[in-house]
């Protein structure tokens, strides 16, 4: 089966986003940026959310693809 790098790419990203969100939730990353824990935690889980969103819409395609 081939893949267009369009879907490679947003495959690639919806994980880059799981992670990013993980990143955010589990550790002190960013925290001058976002200094305030509790909005680190809010965007630590909105990335995360919509990058399980990303990653379960790319495998609902695959499916319907086959």
């Amino acid at each position: 089966m081939s893949y267009k790098p369009v879907q490679l790419f947003g495959f690639i990203m919806s994980f880059a986003y799981v992670f990013a969100g993980l990143l955010l939730l589990l550790t002190n990353f960013m925290e001058r940026l976002v200094a305030d824990h509790q909005y680190r935690i809010f965007f630590g889980a909105a990335i995360l959310v919509y990058g399980l969103f990303r990653v379960r819409y790319f495998f609902i395609q695959l499916r319907k693809k086959q």
